[in-house]
């Protein structure tokens, strides 16, 4: 694990010349002591801790990953529209050698920012509608952060607007990666029934690790009274091109849609989504929270990333999930049909199993379990590997 003396130092820095920044900007030297008074007044201090185990069977190899994920922060009150935040994170491991191969030991300055009004400048969690296109990652234990300048304001009662500028992405495997990511994303309520959102997302990667690309897309959501039965509704559409960054030359479609339905207490959906691909690129979602989309079992996550090859013929995934409640405990089964979008090739199917358990507010249970099982993939280098996953783990807010 790395030496905790740097990150602890970079954050004894930055909360000094926040609070030094903070006094010259906004008022004389007489008042300083106003402004520290002003923040005290709103400070709060976090820790969130989360103890997993995790074991993962894929092929002849087997992990059985004990690990702590452990989390401080510091946010200040707010004086005359300014708030800081600071957060340190920590990732420790039972034994370094028998882990998920995405989680790593590592200690490091996880969020820093200062905001004032609607406008965010600094390291900071930054999310978008489901997390499709802007995520955080929050399933793995080293959360993906940005350093960014990000925006967020309701207009009106009905329209919220965000834009933001992306200057750099940390990943859950504790790397970095450079960046020029413009966002434009505006949500218009029409009613209390539906909403819908437009974006933009133009994401140029310093280096081609991922592909640079432009994507422009729609996303709805809506709800309806049947009567006993409660229905939900969503749908997305995008298309993705290249760019000057782009490696490739690409123009590829992404569509998904799901209907639900609510009765007594179960919740049964039924969805699919497509990733186009084009026999040499497939469309991409390099910042999104990828765990939450095809499959528990993440065999497609670092291929919708981009990584390994990407999805150079897409994938298209079909889903049904039924939840419900025993006792005290939600529980949530999915079971998923993957194929590829561009040639006839079935991939594999995948069942998935979630529950939790909330023992009182400061404390949460948490289980997950995917079966993946390959049936085809011969003519892909993806989605070809059956694999298990079971995890169990211990939340701790405060």
């Amino acid at each position: 694990m790395k030496s905790t003396t740097k990150p602890f130092a970079v954050a004894a820095k930055f909360a000094t010349m926040t609070s030094l920044c903070l006094a010259a900007s906004s008022a004389s030297a007489d008042s300083i002591s106003d402004i520290l008074d002003g923040f005290k007044e709103g400070d709060k201090v976090s820790l969130n801790a989360r103890a997993r185990y995790e074991y993962t069977e894929a092929g002849a190899s087997e992990i059985n990953g004990y690990s702590i994920r452990t989390r401080l922060g510091y946010k200040t009150g707010t004086y005359n529209g300014i708030t800081a935040m600071i957060e340190l994170e920590d990732i420790s491991f039972n034994n370094p050698d028998d882990r998920p191969g995405l989680d790593v030991p590592t200690t490091e300055l996880n969020q820093a920012w200062i905001q004032f009004a609607d406008t965010k400048l600094g390291r900071q969690i930054y999310t978008l509608d489901d997390h499709r296109f802007i995520g955080h990652v929050g399933w793995r234990q080293n959360i993906q952060t940005f350093d960014a300048v990000t925006y967020s304001s309701s207009v009106n009662e009905a329209t919220t607007l965000n834009f933001a500028y992306l200057d750099a992405v940390h990943r859950v495997n504790a790397t970095s990666q450079d960046l020029s990511g413009l966002i434009a994303n505006g949500n218009y309520k029409f009613s209390e029934d539906f909403n819908l959102t437009g974006f933009v997302y133009l994401l140029d990667f310093d280096r081609p690790v991922l592909a640079s690309s432009d994507t422009y897309g729609l996303r709805g959501v809506g709800k309806f009274d049947g009567g006993e039965i409660k229905y939900t509704y969503s749908f997305s559409f995008a298309k993705q091109m290249d760019n000057s960054g782009s490696m490739n030359d690409f123009d590829l479609t992404y569509y998904a849609g799901e209907f639900g339905a609510n009765l007594g207490g179960f919740t049964l959906a039924a969805g699919i989504e497509s990733l186009g691909g084009d026999g040499t690129t497939g469309f991409t979602t390099p910042l999104a929270t990828v765990h939450k989309f095809n499959g528990f079992a993440d065999l497609f996550a670092g291929p919708s990333l981009g990584l390994g090859g990407g999805l150079p013929e897409g994938l298209e995934d079909m889903y049904v999930s039924l939840g419900f409640k025993a006792g005290d405990v939600p529980i949530k089964l999915v079971y998923h049909e993957f194929a590829t979008e561009n040639i006839s090739d079935y991939l594999g199917s995948e069942i998935d199993l979630v529950a939790s358990y909330k023992l009182n507010e400061y404390m949460t249970f948490v289980t997950k379990f995917a079966d993946y099982s390959s049936d085809g993939a011969e003519n892909v280098g993806y989605g070809g590997a059956d694999k298990q996953v079971f995890t169990f783990e211990v939340n701790l807010n405060y």
